[in-house]
């Protein structure tokens, strides 16, 4: 009974590695408004230094290996769990902070 248990607790520890390992997945609309800010020129592709801060596996986002990411393969690699939804641009309108002179 306790080999039972153990393997059934190494399961749901793997299965739930697994998930948080692939991310998740954003909607159509997310995937898009990613892209944008990945891609503000709005060129076919975008490489891996423009990805970065928005894709979390480059190699598994780029299946042809051409060191470029298509909106298509954007599109999967967001569907697949494997685009952030937390980047930003890093230009805010922002406010000044209690702390922060004005």
């Amino acid at each position: 009974m306790t080999r039972i248990v153990i393997a059934a607790s190494a399961i749901a520890l793997m299965t739930a590695s697994g998930a948080l390992a692939g991310g998740q997945k954003l909607s159509q609309a997310e995937c898009d408004a990613l892209w944008m800010q990945a891609n503000p020129s709005n060129a076919a592709t975008i490489d891996e230094t423009q990805a970065k801060g928005y894709v979390t596996d480059f190699k598994a986002a780029n299946p042809d290996n051409d060191g470029t990411i298509d909106k298509a393969e954007f599109a999967k690699a967001c569907s697949s769990g494997l685009v952030s939804g937390s980047a930003s641009t890093g230009a805010g309108a922002g406010g000044a902070g209690a702390d922060s002179p004005n």
